[in-house]
């Protein structure tokens, strides 16, 4: 990715005295643009009541990062135990953290309760009685399959092996009600590195036609 020019304007006179300091190679990061990324992203979304940006800790697991990150109001999107540890160390509160992982295991589900908790999303509709306490707020990763493309970093949903697909979406969120699930989320993952915002408006508007179906089906109320 080309270096911003203001980045080059903070860099360029402090980086002989930088490499004098610490030696080559060092990783440096630009706390400056990363904060005015964040809040060009927040002004973006700042019509969307509701709106909250969820980082990858998988990205950059990075404690200093991390907080920054929690200082622009940011969640956290964990896909580890070690993710979930990184996020409450920066005392990330529950509602902060999203965990979604694939074959979880027993001790994943008991790190994701533990402190209170996190928002469960589950990828899996298999997954459901392997949870040993299920929460009051559960979500489900959604598959689309051949109903969206994908691109040639991300390969096609089809042929994802990740997320519950369309036939089982309605079954999995009644199968939660039944099992005490009283609070719902719907996420998806369909594509990174696409910079075609048309894409985004079209997944958009996919879940909130799904959520419409859902809600026929089951009568469930989505937070988000």
């Amino acid at each position: 990715m080309p270096m911003s020019s203001a980045f080059q304007e903070r860099l360029f006179p402090a980086l002989k005295r930088i490499v004098e300091h610490y030696g080559t190679p060092f990783h440096i990061y630009d706390e400056a643009g990363i904060r005015d990324t964040g809040r060009t992203l927040r002004d973006a979304f700042s019509s969307a009541p509701g709106f909250k940006e969820f980082f990858a800790v998988k990205a950059l697991p990075n404690p200093a990062i991390l907080q920054i990150m929690k200082e622009m109001g940011f969640g956290f999107d964990c896909s580890s135990i070690t993710e979930l540890t990184l996020s409450r160390k920066i005392a990330a509160r529950p509602d902060d953290i999203m965990f979604t992982s694939n074959n979880t295991s027993r001790a994943e589900f008991l790190a994701a309760e533990a402190d209170g908790g996190a928002i469960l999303n589950l990828d899996d509709i298999r997954l459901l009685p392997k949870v040993p306490n299920l929460p009051e707020l559960i979500c489900f990763r959604y598959n689309p399959g051949p109903r969206r493309t994908g691109n040639a970093i991300i390969g096609n949903p089809v042929e994802a092996k990740y997320g519950v697909s369309h036939d089982q979406i309605v079954d999995a969120y009644r199968t939660a009600q039944e099992m005490g699930a009283r609070r719902f989320g719907l996420h998806t993952m369909l594509a990174s590195n696409e910079r075609n915002h048309a894409y985004m408006i079209q997944t958009a508007e996919m879940l909130l036609s799904l959520i419409e179906e859902i809600h026929a089906e089951t009568g469930i109320a989505f937070e988000f």
